[in-house]
């Protein structure tokens, strides 16, 4: 195995802020896939919890929600040594910011997760401050002021809120046993004068069991370079490269801690102990509901956790030296309608928006009342329920409005058994009616995931990143 040199890193940049973004997601999964151990609810009772119920959105559960992961500077861990070196302490870092912001949408029926990155050098107007600045700032004002930038400036809902510190990252990694990575060649970190910046240095190739130290130097390298036909080769593609070799590294130790952690309680209970130093939750996230996503999300297959890259653009900022960011606003929607639940080519509707009545078109009694009961339960604003004009159909039908299809197609995204769709253009006091049939069975709690897929970026667009690992061997 190779070995970390204990070289000091640079003070408080990218590899700081990726630490967090490996905490934040790793923490998250871990604490997930909990459920497979009794006491778990228990321990998860012990994190602590910040109040936000006024400031994050409401959805039943079932549907998909957005997790924001924030990773603070905080810099309370620090107690001198290669720590103080690495990472600065209180004097350098001055009030409370944001250094990773991360947020993760998970859809509990498809089983899929997506997450988006806003840098933290992206200017926004920061709320309740009406001024434009780094969007990190706005969590000097607590996490209701970030979660209220990040809405007036993206207009997507924030359902839970999770804060991490960025100490736990290597009792993270010793606690899962290690994370095993695949190395094509040799690799080490080596700047312009030479000097091992991050302590990366692993000279064995293949599956490598990367331990805390290993792996944070891998993830803090900024001057990555390979060995290749016995020639040292830098990374050029910079930004990209780097971006890769992270998402590389999150996909690979999330799947192997939830591997890990669902089957050896020993290391569950490290898991959750690292959670309970190091992480602060909201008020109104239910372990209950944390630990149903766990047990869906146990196998994490390849292309579960699909990471995006929000478009941004060079801004002059207070001076081009300050090396800010500003939104694509042209490209932008195309990722962040992925976390606002927009599939592309489809209106955007929401049940509460929806006026329906239901037939009992099967002749079963109370069909109708039951099923109306059932919509209401899930927002549509309902009519009265009654009788068809004849009983026995064989198939429900969603009767629409005429221009009304986008709110047919929601309802029935409810119903257990998909119905057919018709246009009646008789309809006047309701968008939408409901005339069961003897297929019918009942109403989910939550609708069918969307089978559209998102349409393709536009050539000149940056493209949500691919799956990291697909191009390479995995161990």
């Amino acid at each position: 195995m190779g070995t970390a040199d204990p070289v000091a890193g640079a003070r408080r940049t990218w590899p700081q802020r990726f630490l967090i973004t490996f905490n934040c997601i790793l923490i998250v999964m871990c604490v997930m896939g909990a459920s497979a151990v009794g006491y778990s609810y228990y321990r998860f009772g012990n994190i602590p919890r910040v109040s936000l119920g006024g400031f994050l959105a409401d959805e039943p559960p079932g549907r998909p929600q957005n997790y924001l992961l924030v990773g603070s500077d905080s810099r309370e861990f620090v107690q001198g040594g290669d720590d103080l070196d690495s990472f600065g302490d209180t004097s350098d870092t001055g009030t409370t910011k944001a250094d990773t912001m991360i947020l993760v949408r998970i859809d509990p029926q498809a089983e899929t997760a997506s997450m988006v990155s806003f840098p933290r050098d992206l200017i926004v107007t920061i709320a309740g401050r009406n001024e434009k600045d780094r969007i990190n700032t706005a969590l000097a004002g607590g996490p209701s002021q970030l979660i209220e930038t990040i809405k007036l400036n993206f207009n997507v809902p924030v359902h839970s809120y999770i804060q991490v510190d960025f100490e736990g990252f290597r009792e993270l990694v010793n606690a899962i046993g290690g994370v095993e990575l695949y190395l094509e060649n040799p690799v080490r970190d080596r700047d312009a004068n030479g000097n091992n910046v991050s302590g990366l240095d692993i000279d064995q190739t293949g599956c490598v069991t990367l331990d805390g130290d290993m792996a944070l130097s891998y993830v803090r390298s900024r001057h990555f370079e390979e060995l290749v036909d016995d020639r040292w080769e830098g990374d050029l593609t910079a930004d990209l490269g780097r971006i890769e070799r992270q998402q590389g590294f999150i996909t690979t130790a999330v799947r192997q801690a939830m591997g890990k952690g669902l089957t050896n309680p020993g290391a569950l209970a490290d898991l959750l102990g690292v959670a309970e130093r190091n992480v602060t939750i909201d008020d109104q996230l239910d372990p209950r509901d944390l630990l149903k996503l766990g047990q869906r999300f146990r196998s994490l297959e390849p292309g579960t956790l699909t990471p995006l890259r929000l478009p941004t653009m060079p801004a002059d900022f207070g001076g081009a030296e300050n090396n800010v960011v500003v939104l694509d606003e042209g490209q932008a929607d195309e990722i962040l309608d992925v976390f606002r639940g927009i599939v592309p080519g489809q209106d955007v509707v929401a049940p509460s928006s929806v006026y329906a009545r239901v037939l009992n078109g099967s002749g079963r009694t109370g069909e109708a009342s039951a099923a109306k009961n059932g919509l209401s339960g899930a927002g549509f604003n309902m009519a009265d329920a009654s009788d068809a004009d004849a009983s026995g159909r064989a198939t429900t039908t969603v009767r629409y409005a005429e221009g009304q299809r986008a709110k047919a197609e929601l309802l029935a995204s409810y119903l257990e058994v998909a119905p057919a769709l018709e246009e009646d253009a008789s309809i006047r006091t309701v968008d939408v009616v409901v005339v069961t049939g003897l297929d019918y069975t009942g109403v989910l709690a939550a609708p069918r995931p969307a089978t559209a897929a998102p349409a393709p970026p536009a050539t000149d667009a940056p493209a949500p990143e691919q799956e990291v690992e697909s191009a390479a061997p995995t161990c």
